[in-house]
């Protein structure tokens, strides 16, 4: 009798240590519980009371765990080769912004050492005077003499031409152009460099002459300049020095014939006529001798001559306007 009425008891008392010994030693906190869930019922008595006192009513199903999973010594090297290329590009980044630095610091000194010292193993207050970088060599002066005899020019040679205020205007080698071909006068004469009064009397030969023919007024006779040398600066910038302190340029202000009018430089836009046709030629034939051809159309300042230079420019660059 006495153990009919022990047995109930011992089933009853199994429960809750049988709950106890399954429940998870280290619970997860769940997500927030959904509303429409029921409790979870006990496996013992199909009751719908909770498990345990104080524990979640229900015990989230983990995610299911990647079968290509890394081991732990997997993940420990996988992280150090991070390590280590997170290391190389730093280094790498570092290297490239010193070799960039260094490149900036290389570049800003070369620019202070061009400044400061406009020609190499010069300082700016040795710097010769323009006219003597402009000088040409004797042989070179030979040689254009030459040629200026064998194309029949008529010039004389003499003393340096220098101004006393202003050492960076002169010509050390002038030489003074009066005819620039058998039968084509300078009017005025006037000295110039060498290098000048050829390109001067080739491209009179080669074009103003053709061009002469072309026109009907008889053979060209005269040019008449307006300046050649001049100690002044630029028209457009009287700072800088023009092309005429140097002997380099001259300043075409018409054109003389046997049996016609001259031919004044002048606007003849749209004029529709041989002496603007003449005009035209010379002036744009004017660019295969000289470096710098400008005229009425580039400026104000150049609206009633030609302006013709042999300024020495980086590449051959030519300004013909």
């Amino acid at each position: 009798m006495r153990a009919l009425i022990l047995a109930p008891v011992l089933a009853f008392l199994a429960v809750p240590m049988t709950a106890q010994e399954t429940t998870p030693t280290q619970v997860p906190t769940p997500p927030a519980r959904p509303a429409d869930l029921a409790p979870v019922t006990d496996a013992a008595d199909g009751q719908g009371s909770d498990t345990l006192e104080g524990a979640p009513q229900t015990v989230p199903t983990p995610e299911a765990r990647p079968e290509t999973s890394a081991s732990e010594d997997d993940v420990g090297v996988d992280a150090e080769r991070e390590r280590e290329e997170f290391t190389e590009t730093e280094t790498e980044t570092e290297t490239e912004t010193e070799t960039e630095t260094e490149t900036e610091t290389e570049t800003e000194t070369e620019t202070e050492t061009e400044t400061e010292i406009p020609e190499a193993g010069l300082a700016r207050d040795e710097v010769p005077p323009m006219p003597e970088r402009l000088a040409a060599t004797e042989a070179a002066r030979t040689a254009c003499m030459a040629e200026l005899d064998a194309l029949g020019a008529v010039y004389e040679t003499g003393a340096a031409v220098d101004d006393p205020d202003v050492a960076d205007c002169g010509i050390v080698h002038p030489v003074t152009l009066s005819e620039v071909l058998p039968g084509v006068a300078l009017t005025p004469p006037a000295p110039m460099r060498c290098e000048t009064a050829l390109a001067l009397a080739r491209w009179t030969r080669d074009f103003g002459q053709p061009a002469a023919e072309r026109l009907g007024r008889g053979a060209l006779t005269e040019i008449r300049q307006g300046t050649v040398y001049n100690c002044r600066g630029r028209s457009s910038d009287s700072d800088t020095m023009s092309e005429h302190a140097f002997g380099n340029a001259v300043d075409i202000m018409a054109f003389g014939f046997a049996d016609g009018a001259d031919v004044a430089v002048e606007p003849r836009e749209r004029e529709g006529t041989m002496a603007e046709a003449f005009q035209d030629a010379v002036r744009a034939s004017a660019c295969l001798e000289f470096t710098t051809v400008l005229g009425p159309g580039s400026d104000a300042a150049h609206a009633d001559h030609l302006h013709l230079d042999v300024k020495s420019r980086r590449g051959g660059f030519r300004l013909c306007q």
